[in-house]
């Protein structure tokens, strides 16, 4: 239902070409800068106002640890959240949602809370992309896209910040390797490439995770409320009928 729903707003946009543009999509954005300092070989730019020389290096190393600090900022809030009673209900309900429903929790409300806090921190990477690129479409997002993230959070294990990270850096950087693989071009030919085999390879991942690691390569779940030291229950109120 999330690839569907995706592909399904996917189309919405790329067919309601009064408010998106189609497949035009919308081109000018400006590019960020650092306080208002453009990253320009002028004047006023980065490496004029702070007497450097020139260098492009400049906005994308600040870009790198631009995006470093929001995706920090993203697990710290994330963690926090999970303390909350918002937090508690989203991790019940993740678990089982029959149970959820037996303690009063109302499932339709707290799915909407996800939602919206999840197409919340989509929104802010999807204002980082379109800076970043200065260029924005549909077709930026395709279904691929949306299959490698999904893949991404089963394979490192949902509800686990820890999997989720090293599941990205082996499936993006995996596929980055591959781009180097080039003495497999003289195994199978000049015209092989073999990032056109990386979703395959990632399929076979998914198969290999689903048999021997079904939550995920790390699946361990903490509770986010737990006694600090165990409690003896005297044993009055229990032959009572109290206990």
């Amino acid at each position: 239902m999330t690839l569907a729903f995706g592909e399904i707003i996917r189309l919405i946009l790329i067919n309601w070409t009064a408010l998106t543009n189609g497949y035009a999509g919308i081109s000018g954005i400006p590019r960020p800068t650092f306080f208002g300092i453009p990253f320009n070989a002028n004047d006023d730019g980065f490496a004029a106002v702070f007497g450097l020389q020139f260098s492009p290096l400049y906005r994308v190393i600040f870009l790198y640890y631009l995006i470093l600090g929001l995706a920090l900022l993203t697990c710290f809030v994330t963690v926090r959240l999970r303390r909350l009673p918002i937090g508690r209900a989203w991790e019940a309900l993740r678990e089982d949602e029959i149970a959820c429903r037996s303690l009063g929790i109302n499932t339709t409300n707290t799915k909407l809370t996800a939602f919206a806090m999840g197409a919340m921190f989509a929104g802010f990477a999807g204002s980082f992309f379109a800076a970043r690129e200065a260029f924005i479409s549909p077709e930026s997002f395709t279904f691929i896209e949306s299959a490698t993230i999904v893949a991404i959070v089963v394979l490192g294990g949902m509800g686990s910040q820890i999997g989720v990270v090293i599941a990205a850096i082996v499936m993006i950087g995996g596929t980055e390797i591959l781009r180097e693989l080039d003495f497999l071009k003289s195994i199978f030919g000049p015209t092989f490439d073999p990032t056109q085999y990386r979703m395959l390879l990632f399929g076979l991942a998914m198969v290999l995770i689903m048999i021997w690691r079904p939550r995920g390569l790390i699946a361990t779940r903490q509770p986010s409320l737990f006694l600090g030291a165990r409690k003896t229950i005297a044993s009055d109120p229990i032959k009572q009928g109290r206990g």
